[in-house]
């Protein structure tokens, strides 16, 4: 009863809503979804079959995305795309996902979000990641399919994860990481071939 689902949000009939739920305008939830309490999704998010989002978490939220104006003072970039969450997604607790400034902030098919993960603006996320706690993916970046992206890691805006790539926890990668490789430390660097796909 403390759900607030805007009446222009289509769900399936089959979801789950916690207590104080908030699904805005224009979004879509489909079947079998289950969302913890206290989870906002913010208008325009599209949430397919068979995700499994948590309590306390942001969806379709505002990124931090700022220009200078002719003041030279900082304004928000108007954020005017939205979050599409694919088929099998698991997000944790306390986990934020911002919307695209254009386009979509995409999470793909089986993808595995820990707790406390902030992904920003843009990000495209591919099939069977796993995002572990704490990691922070910044603006436009892209994580390919079958990354392990390790705890409190960070990924640079616009940076790129090969596939089958392991990044080790901690870590802050600031270039390429290329397929099939395990990269650590700060700035992260190239440790072995990855073995364990």
């Amino acid at each position: 009863k403390s759900a607030a689902i805007s009446s222009s949000a289509t769900c399936a009939k089959d979801i789950y809503v916690g207590e104080n739920v908030v699904i805005e305008d224009n979004c879509i939830v489909g079947s079998n979804v289950v969302i913890g309490n206290n989870t906002v999704i913010l208008s325009g998010t599209i949430i397919k079959n068979n995700v499994t989002i948590g309590c306390n978490n942001t969806i379709g939220g505002i990124g931090f995305g700022y220009e200078k104006n002719e003041l030279g003072e900082w304004e928000v970039i108007p954020h005017i795309g939205n979050v599409v969450i694919d088929e099998g997604v698991e997000i944790g607790n306390n986990t934020c996902i911002d919307r695209a400034v254009l386009g979509s902030t995409h999470i793909g098919k089986n993808v595995k979000i820990d707790n406390l993960v902030h992904i920003a603006h843009g990000v495209k996320i591919a099939q069977n990641a796993l995002i572990i706690a704490n990691a922070m993916i910044a603006g436009s970046a892209i994580i390919e399919e079958n990354v392990w992206f390790g705890p409190s890691s960070s990924l640079l805006n616009k940076g790129v994860v090969k596939k089958d790539a392991l990044v080790g926890m901690g870590s802050v990668v600031v270039k390429l990481v290329e397929e099939n490789t395990v990269v650590a430390g700060n700035p992260a660097k190239f440790f072995r071939k990855n073995n364990d796909k």
